[in-house]
């Protein structure tokens, strides 16, 4: 009997009854849907907004958050490298400076001078090689992929050659390059051999140029004088050049003259203590540096051992020209070369400074520069590199396909580590499907016995059976334990699968169903000549197919969603299942990689339920669950 009736529906009071009904179940229906949503944007979010409780990620409307999402993903999450390449003390990458316009001359001037001038490896670093969170940005995919390619995906090869044992290809990392560091090095090894072929194929936009006056700034001036503001500074440094801001700053290519003491002293400290002597020339003779090298080993067999190369004499040694890589002990040995020669004779070099000689050969003079550059430089040792506006232009013309991968970056880097690269999802795919097989084979078989054949003490081995169900499982899981330690199946299939595949609840239930079934049907099949396996799976189990979707469900989610058990009994990564990778995952992760590696992980039991739900909703109104 409806609780309004027809007469009562049509009034205005049933109306609004209806009307209020129809509200409160949408409000309902939409606070089960914005929790949703809220996941599903969240799951394409990165460190800089994954704070935004936005439906709509603002990166997929809006160009200023998509600009400085691709700045995070350039400067490898370091806001420093960005504070250091920009000449701005950005605070954060959501708070990023966006220029408010694109000199088009300089950007194509700058695009240009990539070009010609073939820049050193060691003056630009690769964008998108290391990602916040441990979330992999496109160019660190590629490099795994290029590794996994040139040794033949044999991981077991690469960790030899790395020196490092490695389980997984998504475990093959690389640190950030730090080239302008005093004391840094790099390994020739073939993880970088990869790594400088990708950054050769790479868009100048996606390379970050190293600013030997931003670590001037970042090593010497901000320790001392702080970021806010110049007045410290410039109070330091009265007969130096005012700054109103530090992307004024320039960093001179030589020492300062006397009359800039301050200047001049912190010059001589940053070529001494921090900067790497690969970007120091002396302009020295030659003869010079192989005196101090002759002094210091003696003889060229003991340079060769040490510096391991294969020289005939000290006269093949030229002193450095900026645009090599100084390895180990050559670096150290360079080191103390400059450090004992006059400030006056030494030079720094950098893309900045090959940035303003390339611009004084194009243009000539400074009035034709400042007429193509819309700007007003005092001399040439002014135009700063234009990588911002780069950048912009580069998000601008490429926002597409930009928007798209920063929105499936998180999926892919989960898809990765559970499909194309780990073992999660293939051993949870083993696991559901035996253990579904089998229950639907033990279960059913069990429960005919019992129901064709009225066993002696039936009813006593359901109590049993249904005894069983009583105990909580965390109380069986130390018997469990123990016993599949003693056969030797921890960490096997075997040991996720046989305890699972008997279940005294299912039995029962199965026997109440096939109670229900005609025994005409068995007589008139044993008149046919009809045997009993034929009889079960062609009369029995063909009837009780809506039963069966039940058993065949509720097996997939016990071995879908088993946690605890199968993290004590297979502890070794190679053996984890979905669930255990999943709590993993998300100790390491922040939440947008956990969102995106949630919604992935809900996907086959949605999938599972659309395709057999009609089967499903017929089992729910079984005979035996009246």
């Amino acid at each position: 009997m409806p609780i309004i009736s027809k007469v009562e529906s049509k009034s205005w009071r049933g109306r609004l009854l209806f009307a209020i009904i129809f509200v409160v179940l949408s409000v309902g229906g939409l606070t089960m849907i914005y929790p949703f949503g809220i996941m599903i944007a969240g799951s394409t979010r990165s460190a800089m907004d994954q704070a935004d409780m936005s439906l709509v990620p603002r990166f997929l409307v809006d160009r200023d958050p998509l600009y400085r999402k691709f700045l995070e993903t350039k400067y490898n999450a370091d806001i420093l490298d960005l504070n250091s390449a920009h000449g701005r003390n950005n605070l954060s990458f959501k708070a990023a400076s966006v220029p408010q316009r694109i000199f088009q001359q300089r950007v194509d001037d700058f695009e240009e001078f990539f070009e010609e001038a073939k820049l050193p490896d060691h003056w630009q670093v690769l964008g998108g090689i290391v990602g916040a969170n441990k979330i992999a940005p496109e160019n660190h995919r590629k490099l795994q992929d290029a590794l996994r390619t040139r040794f033949d995906d044999n991981l077991a090869e690469f960790s030899r050659v790395a020196g490092t044992p490695l389980i997984s290809w998504t475990r093959v990392a690389i640190n950030i390059p730090d080239f302008m560091t005093q004391r840094y090095d790099f390994p020739l090894s073939p993880t970088y051999e990869e790594y400088f072929k990708l950054l050769h194929e790479a868009p100048p936009a996606n390379r970050q140029v190293l600013s030997l006056s931003g670590y001037f700034l970042d090593s010497i001036a901000y320790p001392d004088y702080g970021k806010v503001n110049t007045e410290k500074y410039n109070k330091a440094h009265p007969t130096s050049p005012q700054l109103k801001e530090y992307g004024e700053f320039v960093l001179p290519r030589t020492a300062p003259p006397a009359s800039q003491a301050k200047l001049r002293e912190e010059w001589k400290e940053f070529i001494q203590k921090d900067l790497h002597p690969s970007f120091v020339v002396a302009d020295v003779p030659a003869d010079a540096y192989r005196k101090f090298l002759t002094n210091r080993y003696g003889d060229v067999e003991q340079l060769n051992q040490t510096w391991k190369t294969s020289l005939k004499s000290f006269d093949e040694i030229n002193l450095p020209t900026g645009k090599d890589w100084l390895h180990g002990v050559q670096g150290k040995d360079y080191l103390d070369f400059i450090n004992e020669q006059p400030e006056d004779k030494l030079r720094l070099v950098g893309p900045e400074y090959e940035w303003r000689d390339w611009l004084k050969k194009k243009y000539g003079t400074l009035d034709k520069l400042n007429a193509a550059h819309n700007a007003t430089y005092a001399s040439f040792d002014h135009p700063a590199m234009p990588q911002d506006q780069l950048e912009l232009q580069y998000v601008e013309q490429n926002s597409g396909s930009l928007r798209t991968a920063y929105a499936t970056r998180n999926y892919a880097v989960v898809l990765r580590e559970l499909v194309t690269q780990g073992t999660p999802f293939w051993n949870t795919l083993i696991v559901c499907g035996f253990t579904v097989v089998l229950t639907l084979l033990v279960n059913p078989a069990a429960a005919y016995a019992m129901s064709r054949f009225q066993l002696p003490g039936t009813y006593k081995i359901l109590l049993l059976l249904m005894v069983t169900t009583a105990f909580p499982p965390m109380v069986v899981l130390v018997p469990k334990f123990l016993i599949l330690r003693e056969t030797g199946l921890l960490n096997t299939f075997a040991a996720l699968i046989i305890p699972f595949i008997a279940n005294g609840y299912l039995i029962f239930l199965l026997k109440g169903f096939f109670d229900s079934l005609p025994t005409t049907l068995y007589e008139a099949a044993l008149i046919d000549g009809a045997g009993e396996t034929r009889m079960f799976f062609e009369i029995t189990m063909a009837l009780s197919k809506p039963i069966l979707a039940v058993v065949a469900l509720q097996a997939f989610n016990s071995a879908y969603t088993m946690f605890l058990y199968s993290l004590i009994v297979c502890p070794r990564p190679d053996m984890w299942t979905l669930n255990v990778w999943l709590y993993q995952w998300q100790t390491n992760m922040g939440m947008p990689g956990v969102f995106a590696a949630l919604l992935i992980s809900a996907l086959p039991t949605l999938v599972m339920f659309l395709l057999a739900q009609n089967v499903i909703m017929k089992g729910i109104v079984v005979p035996v669950e009246k």
